[in-house]
């Protein structure tokens, strides 16, 4: 492991684009489900990507759990269902989405940018707005 100087993010929310954004994982689906989304238990437990949002920012967009949403940034746009509680509590300003599920095709919003060093792509955080279907 290296030190290396701390670097802003390639994209910050503003007028526009006023949420961060963030992609990863749930427990259930590792990467793309490819494996995890056959086994019956997994994919009953969480069979489709939501969109965790703080209630005050759904609320804020007449959003309440369930609703479908579009979660927009510069590169795309897709549809995905609200979830305001659960097991995931996000803070206000932060909305996540995991990209496992094939339906949801969340890597159409993700930033195309990569580390300079590692040359790895930087899917982790970029600005969306989140708007009611």
């Amino acid at each position: 492991m290296f030190f290396r100087p701390y670097a802003v993010a390639v994209e910050q929310p503003d007028a526009n684009y006023d949420l961060w954004f963030c992609t990863g994982r749930v427990l259930e689906h590792w990467h793309s489900g490819t494996m995890t989304r056959r086994v019956p238990e997994l994919h009953r437990a969480v069979p489709a990507a939501v969109l965790w949002m703080h209630p005050e920012d759904a609320a804020e967009r007449d959003l309440q759990r369930n609703d479908l949403a579009w979660i927009e940034s510069r590169r795309g746009r897709v549809q995905i269902r609200i979830e305001t509680g659960g097991r995931n509590t996000m803070p206000k300003g932060t909305v996540y989405a995991p990209f496992f599920d094939e339906g949801v095709f969340i890597n159409k919003v993700a930033i195309d940018a990569a580390c300079p060093i590692s040359k790895e792509p930087d899917f982790k955080k970029c600005a969306v707005k989140v708007v009611k279907a």
